[in-house]
């Protein structure tokens, strides 16, 4: 017998295609998340601002199953606003831990086979569910708090502190602890986590129906593009300071950001180096058409659980420059040829596109293995293998 699983997320991350997933093959009891999603049929409602309206995701789930808890998603969008002023970031995780509190006095009612929490806001409810005898099942999106906080210097207020208690404790009560990647189960190996508990699942991206091409004519330089917040773990400062240097030795290339950014430093260092170019945030079919201009996509991150731009670049034909510490690196290991791995140094990365630059013919024989490996990496791929794993879950209960 199929196990009944109910999924809640307080934003959406990749809540919403394991949701379908789970609903594709009969297992889904409810999904509730913080982003509205549309449904078959349903169309974004009248007070909705249009902007906010044109990015919302669709969804084969019906209505009688999702639930969303719309407060939780402009208060997250306000305090992110306010990072920098009271700890806005902290701000964050407040509601995530209120929207946490909001789903576990819903347990009792719903009574699932399995609960699925996401990291950061599932505390109460593992708790609800364990005094039921219910299955707890935590994706974390990430590294290891212990392993991320060490990278990136996290001040340990007392917030954070707070937060990290709590997921340690979700660690602790959940059965199974889902993650994006090999590199981010090791890290939750190397803190303490069993090895039975940890489920490494690669994510997946979108097929296009626009596949990129090899540029052609001697006035066509390698085109690299980055997409995706311009923040100190996407290791921004090291890609420019890589082709800053390469410019300086003479070297001719576009580089294009695609993303938000609010250090004003980076802005001007793009805006002063010859072919760089920075675009914000973009809808994903205007960035999906970026995709289709560029030679390669650029993802040499400090650390990077998984890294969901890497396939989306693939799935246009983009092979793609990742660093050790990336997760979707596995793609790459799979198919070899589909990319190449650096480490997260300027010195790395420089060398590893100046190689690019001086063969601009393995950008072009790249293109076939990146279409090909992102294949396997279909958002359809990853719902049918995390169908197979709570059905191989149900199945030990």
């Amino acid at each position: 017998m199929l196990p009944r699983v109910f999924v809640a997320h307080p934003m959406l991350q990749h809540a919403h295609q394991m949701a379908m997933g789970l609903y594709e093959h009969g297992m889904l009891q409810a999904f509730w998340s913080g982003t509205p999603l549309l449904g078959p049929g349903e169309r974004p409602p009248a007070w909705m601002p249009a902007a906010f309206a044109r990015r919302l995701r669709s969804v084969t789930i019906p209505a009688a199953l999702r639930r969303h808890a719309i407060w939780t998603h402009p208060a997250a969008r306000t305090a992110t606003l306010l990072a920098g002023r009271r700890h806005g970031n902290e701000d964050v995780h407040r509601i995530f831990h209120a929207f946490d509190y909001w789903v576990a006095r819903q347990i009792s009612r719903l009574k699932p086979d399995i609960v699925v929490g996401f990291e950061n806001s599932a505390f109460h409810t593992f708790r609800a569910a364990r005094e039921l005898g219910i299955r707890c099942v935590l994706d974390a999106p990430s590294l290891h708090h212990g392993a991320a906080d060490a990278m990136l210097g996290t001040p340990q207020t007392p917030l954070r502190k707070e937060i990290n208690r709590r997921k340690n404790a979700e660690v602790d009560l959940a059965d199974t602890v889902i993650t994006c990647s090999s590199l981010a189960a090791r890290s939750y190996l190397d803190h303490g986590t069993p090895e039975q508990k940890l489920q490494p699942m690669l994510l997946g991206a979108e097929l296009s129906t626009h596949t990129a091409t090899a540029r052609q004519g001697e006035a066509c330089v390698p085109r690299f593009i980055y997409a995706g917040g311009l923040i100190p773990r996407k290791s921004i400062d090291l890609i420019l300071q890589a082709f800053e240097n390469l410019h300086a030795q003479g070297h001719a290339f576009e580089l294009q950001f695609v993303g938000g950014c609010q250090n004003a430093d980076w802005l001007d260092r793009i805006d002063r180096l010859p072919g760089a170019s920075h675009l914000p945030q973009l809808a994903q079919s205007e960035l999906f058409a970026e995709f289709a201009k560029a030679d390669c996509l650029l993802l040499p991150s400090r650390f990077d659980s998984f890294g969901m731009v890497v396939a989306e670049a693939m799935a246009h034909g983009v092979p793609a420059l990742v660093s050790t510490m990336t997760g979707a690196r596995e793609i790459i290991e799979r198919h070899p040829g589909s990319g190449w791995i650096t480490e997260p140094t300027a010195v790395a990365i420089e060398s590893s596109v100046r190689q690019l630059l001086l063969n601009p013919a393995m950008l072009a024989g790249a293109r076939q293995q990146a279409l090909a490996a992102s294949r396997e990496f279909t958002w359809a791929a990853y719902r049918g293998r995390i169908a197979q794993l709570f059905m191989n879950l149900g199945a030990t209960q």
